[in-house]
């Protein structure tokens, strides 16, 4: 009988040590992970969310006519109507000419970076692609859609003035449409309604 507690006691311990540091992890990257997850639900909820997506999905409406092969030209030439300059006077100032909530290419910035935090959620073993199934509708890969366009559309000359310096810093090969095309994928398999 000794001998099987010999055996048996340096087990247990070895085991309550491994569940322990699973705990210590398990715990603070699950309380971690839905934090951010409710801040993206809270977000979605908010008035910056609601109006940039208003303002996308009038863009996509009135100006595009429904047509995704318009929305480089249409983004192009509201961008540019946007961001003419304006100079205060006396300050050397730029201000944009319409003010960033309803400003377009930010209510694009906007919206991409909510896809791109919630396409991390669905890769976190915490959240996960059926949770973000179940909480968002298949009605957001349309707007995804063109909001994959409009990004396309960011990228192209004529959108940013060129600031190149040197090549000391090599660029980022990867685009954010690849997260946008990823949660697309998932969402458009969503339901089309939210329980």
């Amino acid at each position: 009988m000794e001998v099987f507690t010999d055996i048996i006691s340096p087990l247990v311990q070895i085991l309550l040590s491994v569940v322990a540091c699973y705990l210590a992890w398990y715990i603070p990257n699950k309380l971690s992970w839905e934090q951010r997850y409710s801040q993206l639900l809270a977000d979605y909820r908010g008035y910056d969310f609601g109006a940039a997506v208003m303002g996308i999905t009038m863009f996509f409406n009135k100006c595009c006519n429904n047509d995704v092969g318009l929305i480089e030209k249409e983004y192009r030439e509201i961008f540019q109507a946007q961001f003419k300059n304006q100079w205060i006077p006396n300050k050397d100032k730029y201000m944009p000419e319409v003010p960033n909530d309803q400003n377009l290419h930010f209510q694009r910035r906007l919206l991409t970076q909510f896809y791109w935090d919630l396409d991390q959620c669905t890769k976190s073993i915490f959240i996960g692609k059926k949770r973000i199934q179940r909480d968002f509708s298949s009605k957001e890969s349309n707007l995804l859609k063109v909001l994959y366009y409009m990004n396309e559309a960011s990228q192209e000359e004529g959108i940013f003035i060129d600031i190149t310096t040197d090549d000391r810093l090599t660029p980022n090969a990867k685009s954010i449409n690849k997260y946008i095309k990823h949660i697309y994928n998932i969402l458009k398999d969503a339901k089309p309604y939210v329980r």
